[in-house]
């Protein structure tokens, strides 16, 4: 069994405050596709790549929040 090095300390707080402003962001790109008013999007490959990439960005702050929190 190999040992492993001692995880850095993290600290909690400032990771916790920049896991929540990724997220404001990514609410805030998804608000502005919900405020659309036509009853089709005009870009839906837009809107599409703004899904997902804010799909991407929840799933990048969700794994900061695990290793922070974690070993």
């Amino acid at each position: 069994m190999t040992d492993r090095a001692p995880r850095a300390p993290v600290d909690l707080a400032v990771t916790t405050r920049d896991v929540k402003a990724r997220v404001r962001r990514v609410i805030g790109n998804l608000e502005r596709i919900e405020r659309q008013k036509g009853p089709l999007f005009s870009d839906p490959r837009g809107v599409w790549l703004d899904v997902t990439l804010s799909i991407h960005k929840l799933e990048a702050a969700t794994a900061q929040l695990k290793r922070a929190r974690w070993p």
